[in-house]
């Protein structure tokens, strides 16, 4: 039985806001958006979170 329920094919199905919904195995939903919409910039980063290590505490090696 769980051989043919395998075999058919799994289509997504069509919604109206102009997405797809794609349904998963584990019962829930993601959403893909249809269009040529830009891509949302993401929020700059606080100071305080960045790790480039340009402000961290230099040490002397020479000691």
């Amino acid at each position: 039985m769980a051989l043919i329920a395998a075999s058919l094919p799994v289509t997504p199905a069509q919604s109206s806001a102009g997405a797809i919904a794609v349904p998963l195995c584990s019962g829930g939903a993601i959403s893909i958006p249809l269009g040529d919409d830009p891509a949302p910039l993401p929020e700059p980063c606080p100071l305080k979170a960045c790790h480039a290590g340009s402000c961290r505490k230099q040490f002397d090696r020479s000691q």
